[in-house]
């Protein structure tokens, strides 16, 4: 939450167009959204199998990284955006 935030303070002070802040919301939207149901599987499935157990390690794996996928393409756009608004 302090990364959008701060996404979006900036996005003020630098003052984004229409369409950028379209692409920035969408951006904080997915990755908090993918966040939550990250979330949502990790708990479902210590709910169902609270040992360890190798399939239950690669679900939660899998929901990680689709978050850090996100984030990373995420701050991919905050580049091509910010960066030639700062030069």
């Amino acid at each position: 939450m302090a990364i959008a935030i701060t996404t979006v303070l900036i996005s003020v002070c630098l003052g984004v167009n229409k369409g950028e802040w379209m692409v920035i919301l969408l951006c904080i939207a997915l990755v908090i959204g993918l966040e939550m149901l990250n979330s949502a599987i990790e708990k479902l499935c210590d709910a169902v199998h609270p040992e360890v157990h190798p399939f239950i390690k690669q679900t939660k794996d899998i929901a990680a990284g689709a978050v850090l996928f996100a984030c990373l393409i995420s701050a991919i756009i905050g580049i091509i955006i910010f960066l030639p608004k700062l030069f």
